[in-house]
């Protein structure tokens, strides 16, 4: 797993907290070769497969919420229902009141209030006969609260049981100096020994974006873009055959020529 993190940054791998959910976020998407979400469409609904949840626990998602279509100014303050928001993407030049464009990126700005903790969520049907190669994306601070947060990247196989980090976990702490340009762009990349674990299964799998409040301190905002992963079909079992027959055939054709 590797990651450029500026000096303010970790990244552990769990929720994104709080904020307004959709009806659609417990939906699943089947797994492909290849995804990418770039949340250029959030103007339009939330991507199928994503949702956003508040009342997240460390073994549920919460409570759905309705999912804003409009767009959020970078330094847009906190409101109930534009917690989770449409903000300006990675590739902006960024200014505190911008929030138009068409690069888009999916944000959550968390309250003073820890019972609104919550989370953003990717969920597959499964992984069934698909092992994972490489998952990346861009996590960046869109404003300038000069407060932290700390946020965490964690999986669930199933739909029962503790959501897991990533190991070796990753986090991600938002900019916490007040009034500067707070847009640096961090890549968090996971590569294939990260996501084997994930490899090959026959449940759901669910990648969770994570934050804990603390009252009064997690205020700052994080925007996700340009989420994407990479898979590879597993060799049907007849296939893993048919290779080590011809294999058989060929040494056994070379020790008659011997």
């Amino acid at each position: 797993m590797t990651a450029s993190p500026p000096s303010h940054c970790r990244f552990a791998l769990p929720l994104l907290v709080l904020a307004v959910a959709a009806p659609q976020s417990s939906a699943q998407i089947a797994i492909a070769t290849s995804y990418t979400q770039n949340f250029d469409s959030l103007g339009t609904a939330l991507p199928s497969g994503w949702g956003v949840w508040t009342s997240s626990t460390a073994t549920g998602n919460g409570t759905a919420f309705t999912w804003s279509t409009a767009q959020v100014a970078n330094n847009g303050g906190f409101t109930t229902g534009s917690a989770f928001r449409n903000l300006p993407g990675a590739s902006q030049t960024w200014s505190e009141g911008l929030k138009t464009g068409t690069d888009r990126a999916l944000g959550w700005r968390g309250d003073s209030a820890a019972a609104r903790d919550g989370s953003l969520t990717f969920t597959l049907n499964d992984s069934n006969g698909y092992n994972f190669n490489q998952l990346s994306f861009n996590a960046f601070t869109p404003n300038s609260s000069g407060l932290t947060a700390t946020f965490d990247f964690q999986y669930q196989i199933g739909t029962t049981g503790a959501f897991t980090p990533f190991s070796p976990s990753i986090s991600y702490t938002t900019v916490s100096t007040a009034g500067s340009p707070p847009l640096t762009v961090t890549t968090i990349s996971l590569t294939a020994l990260d996501l084997a674990v994930l490899n090959n299964r026959s449940s759901p799998i669910t990648f969770r974006f994570n934050h804990s409040g603390t009252s009064g301190v997690d205020w700052n905002t994080l925007a996700v873009d340009n989420f994407s992963y990479s898979a590879s079909a597993v060799p049907e079992p007849s296939t893993y055959a048919a290779i080590f027959g011809a294999a058989a055939l060929a040494a056994a054709a070379w020790r008659r020529r011997r």
